[in-house]
Order: C-alpha cells, then structure tokens, then sequence
C-alpha cells in the first residue's frame, strides 16, 4: 500500500489507521449553489455552445448535466483506419516522451506538454509534477487542420493553444482520478472546453462527480478505441473527477491520449 499526502490507499483505498476508505473524490466542502435548484447558471443565459450543437457530427452526451453546467461526450472515430494508424505511429514516435517522478515513483504513463508556437510557455504543473513545454511540430499542425472542423471549429484561431499527451504502454499504465484544474487554465472558476483524441488500444475513460446529490448515480464511463474523439465542456472540471484506470490485463496494447484545450471566452 502506498499512502504518500493522500488518507487512504489510491488502490485499495485502506485509510491510514487500517480502516476501509470511500475511494471518493477529496473535493473539500462543497461550493455555494446559483439556486436552490441549480448548482451555476444555466449555459442558455450565457450562450455556451456545445461541442455536438457546433459541429452536427453525431456526439454521444455522457454526461449532460445542466445544474452543474457540466456536459461531456464522445464521437466514434470518423477517420479510416489508415489514418489512425498514421496519427498513432506519428505521435508515438514524434513526441519526447517523459515519465516524472511523484512522491512514490514514476508516474505509471509517459507524458508530454506542447503548446501553440508565440504562445505560452509555461511549465505544466499538476500535484508535485512538471513538464516543460514544447512548440507544436509540424505534425500537430497538420492533424488539428483535420480533427478541428469535424469538432466545429474551421477558423485556425480557435483551435486548442495547448496540448497534454499521455503513452499507456500496456494495460498496467494509468492515469488516477483528478480534475484538469490547473491555475494556468482556471478550470473551476470558467467554462473550459477540453477535446481528447485516443489512438490505440481501447481504454476505460470513467467520471465521477465530486458532490454527487442523494441517490444520483455519480459514476459515468465510456469505453474510447483508436480514433474517438472526447469532449469536456463547461465547469466540468470544477464539479468532477476522471480518469482511466488500470486495466485487469497487463497485456492490453499501447494506447495515445491527446488533450487539447480549446480558447473559449470567459463568462
């Protein structure tokens, strides 16, 4: 059992004095609700557009949660399998991959940060990791010039300004319940879109809300194949957690996740 600044076990969520955890998110009290009905402003009075009322490419809502203002979705892959293989090989092979060290060892992935050239540069920081940045190549360019205007987006100066990609090499590889909360993206205070594209393997994507309401069903997952697309939308990073856990087979091939933060007007 590793224990580290967390009060019980990550895996089998045994607490420090021995007793059995929740394994539920550590969210802190919850934040003050807009309403007693509703947990923020509904997105109709600010005009926030959907990824799937954008695009019309058939995204499947997961989640679409109008009281937290939290919505999330997913589109089977709409590239042919040349194409997939390609983007994977690509990325793979093309990325300075690095694989940090947290408090009890090597982070179990390998991971890399890019931001837009003239853009930012800032260190991707998240717990006690940090990734340096690196220019988009070439061919980051080239495959947002074909993902982007099947999510909506046609016009160059909307597409993501960064990018977070993580290697799961086999099925022992992970990445644990979290937020994409980071100060540099203010998550929890602004609506953020949030855009994943999987290559590979076929991998577990799991939700979880971080003050689920009496009797709501607060875990949501999604099974993602080479080539899905996944959208975050709204203030889902302030009212959920998600991961993609370990998988039962080690054996499970290599898979590519790719997050892109796409710029979205604050309201």
């Amino acid at each position: 059992m590793v224990f580290a600044s967390k009060s019980e076990c990550f895996k089998c969520h045994t607490k420090k004095d021995g007793s059995k955890g929740t394994g539920g998110p550590e969210s802190g009290p919850p934040p003050e609700k807009f309403s007693e009905a509703l947990w923020e402003k509904p997105r109709q009075q600010l005009g926030l557009q959907l990824v799937g009322e954008l695009s019309g490419a058939g995204w499947q809502y997961v989640l679409s949660d109008d009281s937290r203002r939290s919505f999330a979705a997913f589109l089977n892959c709409p590239f042919s399998q040349d194409q997939t293989r390609q983007y994977f090989s690509t990325i793979k092979d093309g990325t300075d991959w690095k694989q940090p060290e947290g408090p009890n060892g090597p982070i179990p992935r390998k991971t890399a940060w890019m931001v837009a050239p003239g853009g930012c540069v800032c260190t991707y920081r998240y717990g006690r990791i940090e990734v340096e940045a690196f220019p988009f190549p070439q061919w980051m360019m080239q495959m947002m010039s074909t993902i982007m205007p099947i999510c909506g987006f046609k016009d160059p100066s909307t597409w993501p300004n960064s990018c977070n990609l993580n290697l799961y090499e086999d099925g022992a590889m992970s990445v644990g319940w979290h937020s994409d909360d980071e100060s540099l993206f203010q998550g929890k205070l602004v609506d953020i879109r949030i855009l994943s594209l999987s290559l590979g393997a076929r991998r577990k994507f799991e939700l979880r809300a971080n003050w689920p309401e009496e009797n709501e069903r607060a875990l949501k997952s999604v099974m993602l194949g080479d080539g899905d697309l996944m959208t975050m939308e709204g203030m889902t990073q302030k009212h959920f957690q998600h991961r993609v856990p370990r998988e039962a087979r080690r054996s499970v091939g290599a898979a590519v996740g790719i997050k892109r933060r796409i710029p979205q007007a604050k309201v």
